[in-house]
């Protein structure tokens, strides 16, 4: 639940007659890492995530949402200490769902991946050239139907 604004409500764990509904607190924004007119990135916290609240310049009536917090329930997408050189941007499909979609970078040496996994459908845009080098095998595999539209003329060498 957020606004046109990105912000949420919460529930305050001191605030032990607040009804975990909709007038239970005021709207609070969520930092980013990067915020601009019509950029930037966002990760709008989800009902049951645990948040870090802070106020703008101690201001009580001013709260915001620094940051999200894993604990016992809701533990890290991979298992620690284990998977320590994982860097992971993974969402859930929205209620009900049962996907996820991810961005998932491993830098343990010999073993550097990027993966990407897209729940449903993945869509590329390139608005200039494109190009792909790979230094070793590719494998491509299409488990229906595959279609290639050329609007010019194609090389091969």
């Amino acid at each position: 639940h957020c606004d046109q604004y990105g912000r949420v409500k919460v529930q305050f764990h001191w605030d032990r007659e607040g009804q975990a509904d909709d007038k239970t607190s005021c709207w609070l924004r969520v930092s980013s890492a990067w915020a601009g007119a019509h950029y930037g990135g966002i990760a709008i916290p989800r009902i049951g995530m645990e948040v870090l609240v802070t106020f703008l310049e101690g201001d009580p009536d001013q709260p915001l949402i620094s940051g999200c917090l894993y604990h016992k329930e809701n533990l890290v997408p991979y298992p620690l200490p284990a998977n320590k050189t994982r860097s992971t941007f993974k969402t859930l499909s929205s209620k009900g769902g049962g996907g996820y979609n991810e961005l998932r970078i491993e830098d343990k040496k010999g073993q550097e991946q990027i993966f990407l996994h897209a729940q449903r459908d993945w869509d590329e845009n390139v608005e200039h050239d494109q190009k792909i080098r790979v230094g070793n095998e590719r494998h491509d595999t299409v488990e229906q139907n595959s279609y290639t539209e050329f609007k010019a003329e194609e090389h091969h060498t």
